[in-house]
């Protein structure tokens, strides 16, 4: 029966992504693994070749020398993104993703802070190659990503003659094998050392909750871990990877590869859902409303999981009209992505879902309504920040990692989050107030409000808001009497004494998530 618990799923056992690459190429064969666009011709690259092109790649890396060293990887969404990748770790060397909206003088920090000694870059970012090259990175190798296949060619050759290195390198599956940075690109980073243990111990756990099939469209961003990890989960499963590069051949690609799960952030599930909305011309009907959004989608989309931002569960609710199943996930980087996640029929609109086997999850000093920091404890979490003691000690409390975030369990086990502990707003009467937490409410009570930032100002609660830009002057005239109707709902120290309107959305990060220290 739906939305009653229900065993896990069974998965193989697998202890590292080199294992994870041969295993998946012995089982699923010439299955396409990865289809994408090249030179406007569609080329489809089989799970044997795919082992092929990484054991291939990685016997290169081997003969220039490249051992435990540190390859930085800047750049699209793409194949040979993925083959990178894998080559990298699977040699024996480090990877270090890299987000492409980053700088110049942020990207040389993080190269410089991490040693990294190879610089592989999409074509197109020719010019951030130039810039590390003009301002003295201490770079050895730089690969723009149509380089590769002569190294691919190269390393097929040397298997060819008898070479092994690759094949027969033994992984040491604890040590770092990614290099993750999260913050800190200016003055002190913070990078994140995961290990091939741990990041394929937390895939496997996450398809035990969730059931993954056939076919996806690759879009949220790889560097993410989130983006990655979800992508390691589709080739497990057997599952095609249609791989999109931009956000412009979005629409196309779905009514080309027809997927049927994705993963989004939540504010392309969003957007989506309002697209959806306007082209039905607003009207509530299920039969029109299903029907815009198999045009959208493709007409096959069962599943988008939700991850890297809290997701409001008025939006779970009103994809489940489409037809949609959206399961909402927690997790950060130092746990090598997941910690919970709802499950394809078990899940609550509100929460992020149930623990991962072998997750341990506590709430640390609980208040009266059980809310408190989260702390969690497993074998995906990392080994801890790279060149930085101090702050890997502060973000430990024994074997626990402290999360920072905010939240609570309720009688069935499902977690919820309530906010970031340092967001959290203490009150002279000793109240705490989660500034998450009433945002969600608010959005939720007064849908017009596009965006908002709760926080405190003399001990009172203020309201920044962004409004709908179609509608802004009628609802600013509106605001003022839907803040006092909502300050009903709420208990007297949640109320809102004060209301700031915006003319332009917040600045944001490049995971599209509200810059609140800059506010």
């Amino acid at each position: 029966m739906r939305n009653q618990p229900y065993p896990l799923y069974e998965v193989e056992p697998l202890n590292d992504l080199k294992e994870l690459v041969r295993h998946t190429a012995e089982k699923y064969g010439d299955k396409p693994a990865f289809i994408f666009e090249r030179d406007k011709e569609t080329v489809s690259v089989s799970y044997r070749q795919f082992k092929s092109d990484v054991d291939a790649l990685g016997t290169a890396f081997l003969d220039m020398g490249l051992r435990n060293a540190k390859i930085a990887l800047f750049g699209d969404n793409s194949y040979e993104w993925l083959l990178t990748y894998f080559a990298t770790v699977n040699s024996g060397n480090v990877i270090i993703p890299l987000d492409k909206y980053l700088t110049g003088p942020e990207i040389m920090n993080l190269i410089d802070h991490s040693g990294a000694e190879v610089f592989v870059f999409s074509d197109v970012y020719v010019d951030m190659a130039a810039f590390l090259q003009e301002n003295g990175a201490d770079i050895w190798h730089y690969f723009a990503v149509s380089e590769l296949y002569k190294l691919v060619k190269k390393g097929t050759t040397f298997i060819q003659d008898g070479d092994k290195r690759m094949v027969e390198y033994q992984i040491d599956r604890n040590a770092m094998s990614t290099l993750m940075y999260t913050s800190g690109t200016t003055g002190s980073p913070k990078g994140v050392m995961l290990t091939h243990k741990g990041i394929t111990t937390n895939v496997l756990g996450i398809l035990q909750n969730v059931y993954l099939w056939e076919s996806t469209l690759l879009v949220c961003p790889l560097y993410h871990g989130s983006g990655f990890a979800g992508t390691v989960g589709m080739l497990i499963s057997g599952c095609s990877v249609a791989i999109n590069n931009s956000m412009k051949n979005l629409p196309n690609d779905f009514a080309k590869y027809k997927p049927r799960v994705i993963i989004l952030v939540p504010l392309f599930i969003e957007t989506f859902y309002k697209q959806i909305v306007a082209a039905a011309g607003g009207s509530k009907d299920k039969g029109i409303l299903r029907a815009v959004s198999d045009r959208v989608f493709g007409g096959n989309l069962e599943i988008i999981v939700s991850g890297g931002a809290p997701l409001e569960g008025k939006l779970v609710e009103a994809y489940a009209e489409l037809g949609i199943t959206v399961l909402n996930a927690y997790g950060l980087t130092e746990n090598s992505a997941i910690i919970s996640i709802n499950r394809n029929n078990y899940l609550k609109a509100d929460s992020v879902g149930s623990l991962l086997p072998n997750c341990e999850v506590k709430i640390s000093n609980p208040d009266e309504n059980g809310n408190g920091e989260v702390l969690t404890k497993s074998e995906y979490v990392m080994l801890g920040y790279f060149k930085n003691e101090q702050a890997t000690k502060d973000t430990f409390d024994g074997e626990w990692l402290k999360t920072g975030d905010i939240g609570y369990f309720d009688q069935d086990g499902f977690l919820y989050i309530s906010g970031r502990k340092k967001n959290m707003i203490l009150m002279s009467d000793g109240k705490n107030v989660y500034p998450e937490e009433l945002e969600f409410t608010l959005q939720k009570h007064i849908p017009y409000i596009k965006e908002v930032v709760i926080y405190a100002e003399n001990n009172l609660i203020v309201a920044e808001v962004f409004l709908d830009s179609e509608n802004q002057p009628s609802c600013a005239t509106q605001l003022e009497g839907d803040i006092a109707a909502f300050n009903k709902t709420q208990a007297l120290f949640k109320n809102i004494s004060k209301t700031v309107i915006r003319d332009t959305e917040f600045p944001k990060t490049t995971t599209k998530k509200i810059k609140r220290q800059y506010l």
